[in-house]
């Protein structure tokens, strides 16, 4: 035990002399604790740099770059020759964005630590941040002189030339590191795209070829080559390739398109069709670049109609490949759409909404084509979703709209079309339609100054819209309220659209009910003449005319082919079996 203590004793006395020997002279070694400046530091001062340098470490990993910035720059007031202590200076002056005071901290530790690669690093970093080029590439050279093995450090390099347009110098350099590591992709890539830049064409093409002999069985290689011989307009040599690629791989996806475009700038479009089929079949060939092609033949397809067999056996591939990708079905849906298919379109698009289509225009055109089919409540089903996905698209609340009041639902009706009304910006057209639509729905509720004044509000943006003209005056004169100006609205009407029965047969009842029967009777003859097929609205009304012109007979003539054609409301039934107007 005594022993023992004595050891210990006389070990701490070695210790304390030690450490208050004064001077220590600046190590080898490259530890952040044991650099120290050449002269001497006293054991309070050793003691309080190595405390504030830890503490800042610590401050740092806790991300407050500001207060370990400040105990940092205490450090180097004590020992301002500390290569460690100027580089950690440098690092949280970057962190605070005061570049300009990082790139001189660098300096001064490059120059304590010549031989230190983060310290090079940091270098290079700063003057390419500051648009210092010159000390950039001073930097990265260093670097490499002192690591020739890193490979990283020549990378750098030859960025860096390229960088300040010294393609040469960067080729030279990537050469270097090619003799290192073989024939690359990366290295060739970058060197190809240097060597274009220079204007270089030949260069790059052995470039490539170098690639493709290294790895003859990659052809994604081939078509590397094929795509810049193309680019640079040697069709003929690119579209060999293409064919070589497709010796080796057939269904290889870029060299089938190429081939496919080729033939159909010839116009040869079974041969162009022939090399896109393969793509078509291929499940892994992308859906996206299969859409875009079905879009652009799409449009062809609009302008000339033998791209159509084509167009179609292309997207029933991509369909069967592909069944449940709602983009497919929709772009059969707007196919169906332009050849004025309305149930095919209508089913097309229904499947894509059902597969989780979300584009406005196939919930849009959806919906149009369902009013059109007369499909009032799936229109009103879809239109619910549809606003629920979009909630700010006028079109969907105007067209679910329209379906309830069609649907008898005036009251819903209303609502959408006051909401989807606020949606509208700068579209006149569009604002005038909703107004249209809330006109017919307020008159169907019998709220008619709200029915006024939405057919005013509308015709006040356009003011020749002949279905606003002739509902508002028909309904004036159903009211037998302000027949005169229903007068002039429905003569306004059909002066701008003669020969139009509906409008004819609105403004002969107008004039009867204005006990001018015997024009009456004549607008009326002229709209049953232009009636594409038989009205017993227009046909009833017509009687009334004859019968008051004093033509009984030929009025109960007329009574009776109404009820044939369908009409059995109580006072036409009497009419007729009376043989006596009654109104």
């Amino acid at each position: 035990m005594r022993s023992i203590k004595a050891i210990t004793y006389l070990l701490g006395i070695s210790l304390l002399f030690t450490a208050c020997s004064g001077s220590k002279k600046l190590s080898n070694s490259r530890t952040l604790l044991n650099t120290f400046t050449e002269g001497e530091l006293s054991y309070k001062n050793q003691f309080r740099f190595k405390y504030l340098f830890f503490e800042a470490h610590r401050l740092k990993a806790l991300e407050d770059y500001k207060k370990a910035a400040e105990l940092m720059e205490q450090c180097v007031a004590i020992d301002p020759l500390n290569a460690d202590a100027n580089f950690a200076m440098a690092q949280l002056y970057m962190r605070l964005d005061r570049l300009e005071q990082a790139l001189f901290y660098s300096n001064q530790a490059h120059r304590l630590d010549p031989l230190n690669v983060w310290v090079l690093h940091s270098l290079a970093q700063l003057s390419l941040a500051l648009g210092l080029p010159e000390e950039e590439l001073n930097a990265y050279k260093n670097l490499v002189k002192l690591a020739p093995s890193n490979i990283d450090g020549y990378y750098s390099l030859a960025q860096a030339y390229t960088r300040n347009n010294q393609y040469k110098k960067a080729v030279a350099v990537y050469n270097t590191i090619q003799k290192r590591v073989g024939v690359a992709e990366e290295l060739t890539v970058m060197k190809e795209r240097l060597y274009i830049a220079m204007g270089d064409l030949d260069s790059a093409v052995k470039e490539l070829q170098d690639l493709i002999d290294e790895y003859p069985f990659i052809v994604r290689y081939r078509g590397m080559l094929a795509e810049l011989l193309q680019a640079n307009n040697f069709h003929e040599e690119a579209l060999q390739i293409y064919r070589d690629i497709l010796s080796i791989e057939p269904s290889e996806p870029r060299s089938n398109i190429a081939l496919a475009e080729y033939y159909r700038g010839l116009n040869d479009f079974e041969k162009a069709f022939e090399y896109l089929s393969y793509c078509f079949d291929d499940t892994n060939f992308s859906v996206e670049l299969k859409f875009q092609i079905l879009v652009n033949y799409f449009q062809l397809a609009i302008e000339d109609e033998s791209y159509l067999k084509s167009l179609y056996s292309l997207l029933d591939k991509a369909v069967i490949h592909h069944p449940l990708e709602p983009s497919f079905h929709a772009l059969y849906g707007d196919m169906y759409f332009q050849k004025n298919q309305s149930n095919e379109a209508y089913s097309s698009y229904s499947k894509s909404i059902e597969l989780g289509a979300t584009e406005h225009l196939i919930w849009s055109r959806c919906l149009i084509i369902g009013l059109e089919l007369q499909k009032y409540s799936e229109v009103i089903s879809l239109g619910e979703q549809a606003i629920a996905l979009h909630p700010v698209q006028p079109l969907l609340y105007l067209f679910t709209g329209l379906a309830n009041t069609i649907n008898h639902q005036q009251d819903k009706a209303v609502v959408l079309l006051n909401k989807g009304i606020t949606y509208v910006v700068n579209n006149r057209p569009l604002k005038a339609e909703f107004y249209n639509y809330l006109g017919d729905a307020y008159h169907s509720l019998q709220q008619h100054d709200l029915s006024d004044e939405s057919y005013e509000n509308s015709l006040s943006i356009i003011p020749e819209n002949p279905i606003v003209l002739n509902n508002y005056s028909y309904y004036l004169s159903l009211r037998a309220t302000d027949l005169k100006k229903a007068e002039r609205l429905s003569k306004q009407c059909n002066d701008l659209y003669p020969n139009e029965a509906t409008y004819q047969d609105t403004y002969g009842w107008i004039l009867y009910k204005l006990d001018r029967f015997i024009e009456a009777k004549e607008w009326l003859s002229k709209s049953i003449e232009n009636s594409q097929f038989e009205s017993a609205v227009i046909i009833e009304h017509y009687a009334d005319a004859l019968y008051k012109c004093g033509d009984k007979a030929a009025a109960i003539i007329h009574w009776n082919k109404a009820i044939s054609l369908g009409a059995n409301n109580t006072l036409l039934l009497r009419k007729a079996s009376d043989g006596i107007l009654y109104e």
